[in-house]
């Protein structure tokens, strides 16, 4: 049943007037003088509050008659038509590791333009298509290595295009030569830490050329022991201390918008080493890794 518009909480209201994201999907509001329907971000011109009315649901709003709104679209799931197009683009870059990642094909999947997908994309992921996309390109360049393939091939399969592509990329992104990981990081010195992040456990390693891996999971053990398992001919040495750019770049990363928070966690994962591998290849070098640059204790 509808409540009349004095029936409205105060905190109902504010979170109208501030398009307050966290309220979508616990009610709509409707405007008596439009007929229109709305979630509390709508961001639509607000009703006076004497002409609006409140609804748990979508369902409950049209049987009285209103009309879902065209720019918030109510009627659908928690997520707005932006979010649930940057969903629909982060699920075609993963499904898609051969293709090159255009705004041109992002904007056909999503029914975005290309400078609003743009935007939209970077806001609510944090990262631009195109660095979300290489960052995947090199997560499946890996697994086809571990699975035996030749560079040349695991290449081609993660869209590459060439081999000065690939040097030029995959290397500043390994820590090593895609022939030296190819190898197990065979005669190279591996530096790691473990600590804890906003989904879960997080392990983050480098060699003196750059970042190596980056593990998520819950276990620090099982971690360990999938770095040791990538890296079998490689030194491993665990840091005591926490370089302070790493804990610093983890912090940042791990802050989710309301989209990130409603995919599915191995998304999430994917995205939040997206961010990492993003921060850390601008900021490393050999002075990330000293004790006394802003170490903090594992």
């Amino acid at each position: 049943m509808a409540k009349s518009s004095n029936e409205i909480s105060d905190t109902a209201w504010n979170a109208i007037l501030k398009r307050d994201r966290h309220h979508d999907g616990r009610f709509v509001y409707a405007a008596l003088t439009t007929g229109i329907y709305c979630r509390p971000s709508c961001p639509a011109r607000h009703p006076q509050r004497r002409n609006t009315l409140l609804f748990a649901t979508a369902a409950e709003a049209e049987r009285e008659g209103f009309i879902a709104c065209r720019r918030c679209y109510p009627e659908t799931d928690s997520l707005t038509r932006a979010e649930t197009s940057v969903k629909a683009a982060l699920e075609w870059i993963e499904a898609h590791p051969q293709h090159p990642i255009t705004l041109a094909t992002l904007s056909q999947v999503t029914g975005l333009s290309s400078n609003h997908l743009q935007q939209t994309f970077k806001r609510l992921v944090g990262l631009s298509p195109k660095v979300f996309g290489d960052a995947r390109r090199l997560a499946h360049f890996k697994r086809y290595i571990k699975q035996g393939m030749s560079v040349s091939n695991a290449s081609y399969m993660a869209g590459y295009g060439s081999s000065r592509a690939l040097y030029e990329k995959a290397s500043k992104g390994m820590g090593m030569t895609p022939g030296g990981y190819g190898r197990g990081g065979e005669g190279t010195d591996i530096h790691y830490a473990v600590f804890h992040a906003g989904l879960g456990r997080t392990l983050i390693a480098g060699t003196d050329r750059g970042i190596c891996a980056i593990l998520i999971g819950d276990d620090q053990k099982q971690l360990t022991e999938s770095l040791r398992s990538e890296f079998p001919e490689a030194l491993l040495e665990r840091k005591q201390v926490v370089p302070g750019k790493w804990q610093a770049a983890v912090k940042s990363c791990g802050r989710e918008r309301r989209l990130l928070c409603e995919l599915p966690l191995d998304l999430r994962c994917r995205i939040f080493e997206a961010k990492l591998w993003s921060v850390l290849q601008r900021s490393f070098g050999s002075q990330n890794v000293r004790q006394d640059d802003g170490a903090l204790p594992v």
